[in-house]
């Protein structure tokens, strides 16, 4: 029973249906009555073969079969072995005479015929089961699959359209804020825009060179891999060292603006205050610029500007010019003062990210987004005319 144990569970409850769980030896080999000549213990049955063959006729067939017949049959009662089972190696050969001082006739006839090295039980059994049922695909199934296919790269080219845009205007950001930050660090107008371009460059060295790394990485082209990245990694820290540049070149920016206005309104506050205390000196009773310009012409009319009331008419034609002056410079001021203050409580932020913080998740939006975008596609349509038949076309074939 040593050999019996490494069988499988269904040959196992074969060999106890047809009662010879105890016959094999540890060679997990036994002998039989053949079925087919009658040969005494001229069948052979092999586990490690799981055949079974005969030495006297030739007879061979699997041994799973033999039991299960067995067991149907009860007691094989001599009957003929099934055709159907039956497999001839060769022309049955014609039998031999046995000498007389033969002891083990059955074996000595199965030494002098060849023997076919047959496949072990379970692989055996896999071969009947496939040529029993070969899998069929059919027109329909193949429809289903390649449609199925086809919609799976439709949705992964839709989404990955939407990271490369996403990416691409990322990079814009990043190369628009490297130009400005590298070009204010120089006075020559030429050469602003010289190093203002470096930037841009940097940014696109840095979501090129990820692409690069991870198509790399794709193919398992390591040494190309890491190449790529050294380029993408200088890419990215120029990039973000050059955008956080820019945030900080702003917020100074702002800071100088907000003193700036803050001075200027201080400076508008101090002329309304003067210009104030002038208004506040003269008098209040002062008549208005057009009755004392109509006062005035109807003196001059009557020619009595010799006396004293039209001079004191002129002076006081004088204060109300100078009062109206004072009242449009007061109100043009508080104008100014109230615009002012609109436009800083506007421009203002009231909270804004960190720099580097900033910089950091752009340059990730920028480099990441592009290259997952690229790669996709690439992995997408790169590899159609590598790809082998699909289901619809198995099935056409």
């Amino acid at each position: 029973m040593g050999a019996i144990s490494t069988t499988s569970d269904v040959l196992d409850q074969a060999l106890r249906s047809a009662g010879l769980e105890e016959a094999f030896d540890d060679r997990g080999v036994a002998y039989e009555d053949c079925p087919g000549c009658g040969a005494t213990g001229g069948l052979k049955l092999s586990l490690a073969r799981g055949r079974v063959h005969c030495g006297a006729c030739g007879s061979e067939g699997p041994l799973l079969a033999y039991l299960r017949e067995k067991a149907e049959a009860g007691e094989w009662n001599h009957e003929p072995y099934s055709e159907a089972e039956i497999i001839p190696m060769d022309p049955r050969p014609e039998p031999q005479p046995r000498p007389a001082n033969d002891d083990a006739p059955s074996e000595r006839a199965m030494t002098s015929l060849p023997v076919a090295i047959a496949e072990p039980l379970h692989v055996e059994l896999v071969k009947e089961i496939v040529q029993e049922d070969p899998p069929r695909v059919t027109r329909a199934d193949g429809a289903t699959a390649a449609s199925g296919r086809w919609g799976e790269r439709i949705i992964i080219s839709l989404l990955a359209l939407v990271f490369l845009a996403a990416g691409l205007a990322a990079a814009a950001l990043s190369g628009f804020a490297n130009y400005q930050a590298f070009s204010a660090g120089v006075l020559d107008p030429t050469q602003a825009r010289v190093w203002g371009w470096s930037g841009v460059i940097a940014s696109v060295c840095s979501f090129g060179g990820f692409t690069f790394f991870w198509w790399h990485m794709s193919g398992r082209r390591l040494g190309e891999a890491m190449r790529s990245l050294v380029f993408a990694l200088a890419g990215a820290g120029t990039s973000i060292a050059g955008t956080s540049l820019f945030m900080l070149n702003n917020a100074q920016q702002q800071d100088a603006q907000l003193a700036q206005t803050e001075q200027v309104q201080a400076l508008r506050e101090a002329e309304i205050a003067d210009w104030t205390r002038q208004l506040q000196g003269i008098p209040a009773d002062t008549r208005s610029i057009e009755g004392l310009e109509a006062y005035l012409a109807g003196v001059e009319a009557v020619g009595r500007t010799h006396q004293k009331p039209y001079r004191d008419a002129q002076n006081e034609l004088g204060l109300a010019r100078r009062r109206a002056m004072l009242e449009d410079k007061i109100a043009g001021a508080r104008a100014d003062l109230r615009q002012a203050a609109e436009a800083s409580g506007l421009t203002l932020p009231a909270q804004s990210l960190p720099a580097w913080f900033f910089a950091l998740m752009l340059e990730l939006f920028s480099s990441q987004g592009t290259s997952i975008a690229f790669v996709s596609l690439l992995l997408l349509f790169g590899a159609r005319s590598t790809a082998g038949p699909g289901p619809a076309e198995r099935a056409e074939a």
